[in-house]
């Protein structure tokens, strides 16, 4: 076998393995079947979890899900506004939940504290696993990007929609101000808001 040949046949395995790796997904269940697939816009549902579904990844079998509620919240406490948490990341809303779960009392913090009550709740101080929190600036841009599918559903459970509403993120910027975002059609506008403003609150949680 040619040198060439044999390096290109190796060439093949890396990447044969490396497209079995899903961003670190196992794409089988408990007992070995591959996993269901869903679309933006599919009822995700099991016994103790429902969302809508508005980002995929791995042919559909993970991504994000938004919850079915909402909440009308500020974003801090008055006394909170002198503090810079950290919560900065534009990408990772779970980074900036814990965070500010582990360097404040949630309960200062009305949205993230809302998002997170929807979790089993945790040992010392932390969630178990990665569960329901409050999007980051780019999670939300997801969201609001595939809105239109997503308020389809919505209206078709007769439930509340996401017309019309600016909505918390959980990307800090500044002392005392948080990322807030609208869908404004044909656009998505992204504002640094007060913290004491009271804008709408919706979870996510990936799958």
């Amino acid at each position: 076998m040619s040198r060439r040949l044999f390096l290109l046949l190796v060439s093949c395995v890396i990447l044969a393995s490396c497209s079995l790796n899903h961003d670190n997904y196992d794409d089988n269940n408990a007992n070995g079947l591959p996993l269901p697939s869903y679309e933006i816009g599919d009822l995700y549902h099991n016994d103790t979890i429902d969302g809508i579904v508005f980002f995929t990844t791995s042919a559909g079998a993970h991504g994000l899900m938004v919850s079915l509620d909402e909440a009308h919240l500020i974003w801090c406490t008055e006394p909170y506004l002198s503090y810079e948490t950290g919560a900065t990341n534009p990408r990772e809303g779970w980074n900036n939940t814990n965070i500010v779960m582990s360097n404040f009392d949630l309960y200062r913090f009305p949205a993230i504290d809302w998002t997170m009550q929807k979790n089993d709740w945790y040992v010392h101080g932390q969630i178990e696993a990665k569960h329901w929190y409050l999007p980051s600036k780019n999670e939300m841009k997801y969201l609001l990007t595939n809105i239109e599918t997503v308020n389809e559903t919505l209206r078709s459970m007769g439930l509340t929609t996401m017309e019309d509403k600016t909505y918390w993120t959980s990307t800090e910027t500044g002392t005392r101000a948080a990322c807030s975002a609208r869908w404004s059609p044909p656009v998505i506008l992204f504002n640094d808001s007060l913290k004491t403003n009271v804008y709408y609150v919706r979870a996510i949680r990936n799958f």
